[in-house]
């Protein structure tokens, strides 16, 4: 699995680095200190995985990652966060990053990590999931207001499928798509998407060995 790490501090890219490189199979292709240094090797390198410690928040990052990731870039994305920042988090979320830690976590739970990421899956500290659900008074027990195509849609939110991708996945029209996830809206009083997927992932119906 070949992995970049990126901080702007010497001592957390080192201690990244000697974390990570003891899971099996995982190759440190780069170490940097900016997004913008390694967009050359993400584009043409086939990188797998990125670390991106957020310590000193900078928009730039998050618009180079957007970038990417509207350019089809395969490359997963892991953000660590210092600062606990929600409104960082959801900034996040939004442009389709894979995981989300806090800077506090530990060896075992970065190790965890590169694990679910490696199997194509997502991962989101569950201390921004559990405190953006209590912040919007969502509960899992809405759920069973869903249909099962509702459900199967507010899943495929989860794992941050487009309209496109879910009609193409569920063979169904955009449109169909678009009437069911107003319905799901509706249902649970959710205003967006991303806290469709806070909520759909919160409630484990998201079939990650889908992603």
């Amino acid at each position: 699995m070949r992995t970049i790490i990126i901080s702007n501090y010497a001592l957390i890219r080192e201690g990244l680095c000697s974390i990570i490189s003891r899971y099996d199979n995982v190759n440190i292709d780069a170490v940097a200190e900016k997004m913008s240094q390694v967009i050359g090797s993400v584009r043409t390198n086939d990188i797998d995985i990125i670390f991106l410690d957020l310590h000193i928040y900078n928009s730039t990052e998050l618009d180079i990652i957007k970038e990417l990731k509207q350019q089809g870039i395969r490359t997963k994305v892991v953000i660590i966060d210092f600062n606990n920042s929600k409104e960082l988090f959801v900034k996040a979320i939004k442009i389709g990053v894979e995981g989300y830690i806090l800077g506090k976590s530990s060896e075992s739970e970065i190790l965890h990590i590169v694990g679910q990421i490696n199997k194509g899956k997502k991962y989101y500290d569950a201390f921004f999931i559990d405190s953006m659900i209590n912040e919007e008074k969502l509960e899992t027990d809405d759920l069973e207001q869903l249909t099962i195509r509702e459900k199967e849609i507010l899943g495929e939110i989860g794992k941050g499928m487009t309209n496109r991708r879910i009609s193409e996945r569920l063979h169904i029209s955009e449109n169909t798509v678009k009437k069911h996830i107003y319905h799901i809206f509706e249902k649970l009083n959710i205003k967006d998407r991303t806290q469709a997927a806070l909520f759909a992932n919160n409630c484990g119906i998201v079939d990650k060995s889908a992603c």
